[in-house]
């Protein structure tokens, strides 16, 4: 069974924030005897609409859908100037092929996701409709002052498996020849460089148990024990989210798609 006490689970988001060859080997040496469910050859029968992960989540008692624990936002660029050729584009599809056969998509496997930006699809010579409204991204009020992610694609690994989330990204950057028994016949080292990595975490107890190691964080340690988030409540109930379905692009290039919007962002929580 997995052992999820306090030091654990600081030991695993550390190690999964870390990532690379060494915190991998750190967490198998930790892995739970359970082993990590594997995928499918039968790509046929995986659901066509990459952003639909709430039939592998798990729900709570009131029927909100819960994300995994550990989360690794990959920001790459392409390799070269002009579009993928061809050569790429088949690399890229079997890499994320090795993710389908090596990990059920769950929490005890792998969920994943690759996005496109913008400055992905500017590289074409042939424009976009115009019914594709596809901008670059901008400050939303005069005060702001945000650096913007213009790298032409954001790969999203989510595992409650420390073990697995990371074995996965090692796998899609070549650094492993195996990933959960699959061999990895590609990877994406040669199509893409990887420009910033990051990570995140989301789980009762997480925020509470590191509130005390963090600036911004009120004194006296206001985070509930059992909140999911720093802002001491939970977030993204049933009723108050957009439905899978109403979020789907229904026609044109990219339908059955849909747009994507990560943002990082500082908060001032005394203020709140």
């Amino acid at each position: 069974m997995f052992d999820g006490s306090p030091s654990r689970r600081e030991f695993l988001k550390a190690a999964v924030a870390a990532g690379g060859a060494a915190a991998l080997s750190a967490c198998l040496d930790r892995a739970p005897d359970d082993p990590v469910p594997a995928g499918t050859d039968a790509f046929e029968a995986l659901p066509s609409r990459q952003h639909a992960w709430n039939e592998f989540c798990r729900e709570d008692d009131h029927g909100n859908v819960e994300i995994p624990r550990h989360q690794v936002l990959l920001y790459l660029d392409l390799d070269g100037e002009g579009p993928p050729d061809e050569a790429a584009r088949e690399t890229a599809e079997r890499a994320f092929r090795v993710l389908d056969r090596a990990y059920e998509r769950s929490h005890e496997g792998v969920i994943w996701s690759v996005a496109y930006s913008p400055r992905y699809f500017d590289r074409f010579d042939d424009p976009l409709p115009e019914s594709v409204d596809l901008p670059e991204p901008r400050a939303l009020s005069p005060f702001e002052t945000p650096e913007f992610d213009r790298q032409d694609a954001l790969v999203h690994l989510a595992s409650d498996r420390a073990d697995a989330v990371l074995e996965a990204e090692q796998a899609l950057l070549g650094e492993v020849e195996e990933a959960n028994g699959v061999a990895v016949d590609a990877d994406l080292s040669g199509v893409f460089s990887v420009a910033s990595r990051r990570t995140g975490f989301v789980g009762a107890g997480l925020p509470a148990e590191h509130q005390s190691d963090l600036n911004g964080i009120p004194d006296g340690n206001p985070v509930p024990e059992e909140s999911p988030l720093f802002m001491g409540f939970k977030a993204g109930f049933a009723t108050n989210q957009a439905t899978e379905e109403y979020v789907t692009i229904d026609e044109g290039p990219f339908s059955g798609a849909t747009t994507k919007h990560v943002a990082n962002i500082r908060q001032r929580l005394s203020d709140w």
